[in-house]
């Protein structure tokens, strides 16, 4: 795929954020089309958003990072359950996990319901386009796009999205 202006501008938000939250022993997970993609290691399509998971317990250190590092925090979201930025007119969001005793996630607010299988937040980075960066599992991905459409809040999917999970199903079977 031929990257364009917009999704280089990502790619780089991408980049600042992982290197601007590992400097301060920060973690985020890549999710969405973006997570995919740093599943694949490459672009694979043009993105409208960027999106990253944060543990709950460090939401506030978070913000307060990416705010120090250059990032606007706007007031658009309940803060319980995500935040959004401007950073350099690029958009992006951290939504919040909370871990179970069991080893899988949930989430707080609206979508209280979506639970996440163990293993859904590795330490491990991946590459995306020559740069570690934190993704959310492809189980953990999985999950969320097949839990999606049946939460109490949840909507259809989109193309998009069955793209996605079909993509998810092969690339677990090993295809």
């Amino acid at each position: 795929m031929t990257v364009n202006e917009k999704t280089r501008d990502q790619l780089e938000r991408i980049r600042r954020i992982s290197t601007t939250l590992a400097e301060d022993a920060r973690r985020a997970w890549l999710f969405g089309g973006w997570g995919l993609d740093a599943r694949i290691g490459r672009v694979t399509r043009d993105h409208g958003d960027i999106e990253f998971w944060v543990d709950r317990n460090d939401a506030l250190q978070v913000r307060q990072c990416l705010v120090a590092a250059g990032a606007t925090l706007l007031d658009t979201q309940p803060p319980e359950e995500s935040a959004e930025y401007v950073w350099d007119d690029v958009w992006f969001s951290t939504a919040y996990f909370d871990a179970r005793s069991d080893g899988t996630f949930t989430t707080a607010g609206r979508y209280d319901d979506w639970v996440f299988p163990v293993g859904s937040f590795p330490d491990e980075p991946v590459e995306l386009e020559g740069s570690p960066v934190l993704a959310m599992s492809m189980q953990g991905m999985l999950a969320m796009k097949e839990q999606y459409p049946h939460l109490r809040k949840g909507r259809p999917w989109r193309d998009k999205d069955v793209r996605d999970i079909e993509i998810l199903r092969s690339m677990l079977a090993g295809r």
